[in-house]
């Protein structure tokens, strides 16, 4: 089981994949952070690391120099709900979304699932 601030961690480094850099550091980030056989589920991909890459490549091309920020964490046990806006390159917040994650005993995700954009319900 891990700690709040140890999955914050953790997730920090994913989140950073996010950003603009090279495929050989995003996916030494995936490989640091992901156990080998991690399902990522998003609504546009299903599937491992190379899913992930595909996503995170056309995140960059859609966004242009994009991020981002993690704004909430609720973990216990083996598993955590974050909060995450989309910071635009001229610091705009595009959108918010939730990722959920499945952390394993030796500490890397083993299950991502995003839920986002998120709207606000109405009255």
């Amino acid at each position: 089981m891990m700690t709040k601030e140890e999955v914050g961690k953790l997730y920090g480094r994913y989140v950073k994949a996010w950003k603009a850099i090279s495929v050989e550091k995003r996916m030494k980030i995936l490989e640091d952070v992901f156990a080998a056989d991690v399902q990522y589920l998003v609504p546009e991909f299903q599937g491992g690391r190379e899913a992930a890459l595909e996503d995170m490549a056309g995140f960059q091309e859609k966004f242009p120099g994009a991020h981002f920020e993690v704004t909430e964490i609720s973990a216990h046990h083996d598993v955590a709900l974050m909060t995450w806006v989309l910071v635009q390159l001229d610091g705009t917040h595009a959108m918010t979304g939730h990722d959920s994650l499945r952390i394993s005993s030796e500490g890397k995700i083993v299950n991502l699932i995003t839920f986002g954009p998120s709207v606000a319900m109405a009255d």
